[in-house]
């Protein structure tokens, strides 16, 4: 069941948290919230729908698993009275029923928008509440147990097929399959950990189809809590000009709450100057890949003396007909490289082994250096291991998109559109996971099916 408490909510990040904006004390409900946001550049002769309720309408439609305005405004049209009152849609002086929104409207709103004023309001919103740590707790607490009763109905069921792939040596040491490394039982762990430290990955997308000005690609970039998911803030790579991820990182960063907070990104963002950032402006700590853009990094620690370092920390996960194997092992920072802020080297061995035409086949063994500004005391093997595999959780989020949204297929390409809708579909997606939401597809049908859930999920009150 949905919980009733979204608004205090929205009223505790924005006025409490330190965020850009300040609520106001009228707001009482999320369009109300909304109409304190944005900005409305329409001219006031000829307005028939106020611009929180047609921005409403559009987070309600998304949340139904529509993709654009078109097919938002066609299922629109069949709400009814109680549903177009709540989002506050137009009342007709003639027949005093409520209107829905016509396609034409709806179609010029996402260009009307106003990006980053919208970006900065969501931002403000949803970093407070994601970078809990008593949040995250129950929310990775929630996923644990729902899988706990997904593994528990399949050893019911049957036994994992890749169980007859292990093997046991004769001093206590195992491997999940062969060519994956023998590992002590006292060093390998839940791959499911969740460490206490709160931590937020950075990763850009693309949207393929996207053009702005009709030249480059619409290019965003969005920083997203491990564990739970949850966007807390995007911005669109080169507005204007040259421009790349690494230049975007810092302003993308510079409005959040990151006292304390790990910092995961890709290997494109990991520069002096960001690592500088984190630790000296926004107080953080980061763990960043160190690959070929970084020749002489990346040869100083790879000069380490990893193969007489024993593996400080490892997991064996089997799902989806797959078995893989992480480990660690990990060094101090030698003297050489000077790079800010630097406290631990770290070597992640990974090895995938999945089924091809119904045999076991070893499909990957890659192996990946990374820099951490944590210190030993800090966080612990087990932990650093669980955050290297909780960047992810970006990837997942850019799956989700153009898996649930299409939104690579997108036919909104120019101007403010293509940002704005992708804007909508993070506050859909972290509305889904605030509430426990963990099959998406399901969830958006069971909106359309019935919108008073997307209501329910937005807090507004049908009536």
């Amino acid at each position: 069941m949905y919980a009733s408490s979204l608004i205090d909510q929205v009223r505790y990040q924005l006025g409490e948290a330190g965020g850009r904006l300040a609520a106001p004390a009228e707001a009482a409900s999320l369009r109300g919230t909304l109409a304190a946001w944005l900005t409305d550049p329409r001219k006031r002769r000829g307005i028939r729908h106020p611009l929180a309720s047609l921005t409403s309408v559009l987070i309600a439609g998304v949340a139904c698993g529509y993709s654009g305005p078109l097919a938002i405004a066609q299922a629109a049209a069949g709400w009814d009275q109680q549903v177009l009152a709540a989002h506050g849609t137009r009342r007709n002086p003639a027949t005093g029923l409520h209107e829905p929104p016509s396609a034409s409207t709806l179609g010029r709103l996402p260009r009307l928008l106003d990006a980053d004023e919208l970006e900065a309001g969501l931002s403000a919103w949803a970093a407070a509440a994601a970078l809990d740590p008593q949040r995250a707790a129950r929310i990775a607490a929630r996923r644990a147990g729902q899988k706990d009763k997904k593994q528990e109905g399949r050893r019911r069921r049957k036994p994992p097929a890749a169980e007859a792939l292990r093997e046991v040596r004769g001093d206590g040491w195992g491997r999940a399959a062969p060519g994956h490394p023998w590992l002590d039982p006292a060093v390998t762990g839940d791959p499911h950990h969740v460490p206490a430290r709160r931590a937020v990955a950075v990763d850009g997308k693309e949207r393929k189809l996207a053009k702005a000005a009709g030249k480059a690609k619409v290019h965003l970039l969005a920083a997203v809590t491990h564990v739970a998911g949850l966007v807390i803030g995007q911005d669109k790579v080169a507005k204007s000009g040259k421009a790349s991820e690494v230049t975007h990182f810092r302003p993308l960063l510079e409005p959040l709450p990151l006292d304390g907070v790990l910092v995961t990104a890709d290997a494109m963002q990991t520069t002096r100057d960001n690592a500088r950032f984190l630790r000296e402006v926004k107080r953080a700590h980061y763990l960043v890949p160190i690959l070929g853009n970084q020749p002489g990094l990346y040869a100083a620690l790879d000069a380490l003396d990893w193969e007489n370092t024993p593996i400080a920390a490892a997991t064996t996960d089997t799902a989806r007909s797959r078995i893989e194997t992480r480990t660690i092992r990990v060094l101090p920072v030698p003297e050489g490289p000077d790079f800010p802020g630097a406290r631990q080297a770290i070597l992640i061995e990974r090895y995938v082994t999945s089924k091809k035409n119904g045999t076991w086949v070893m499909r990957n063994c890659e192996a990946v250096l990374y820099l951490t500004s944590l210190d030993a005391e800090d966080a612990t093997q087990a932990d650093l291991l669980a955050h290297v595999r909780g960047h992810w959780t970006a990837e997942h989020l850019h799956w989700l998109r153009d898996l649930v949204w299409r939104e690579d297929q997108s036919l909104l390409r120019t101007g403010n559109a293509p940002q704005v809708m992708s804007a909508i579909t993070n506050l859909v997606i972290t509305l889904f996971r605030l509430q426990g939401v963990t099959e998406y597809t399901a969830e958006t049908r069971r909106n359309a099916q019935n919108p008073r859930r997307a209501l329910q999920l937005l807090d507004l009150s049908p009536g």
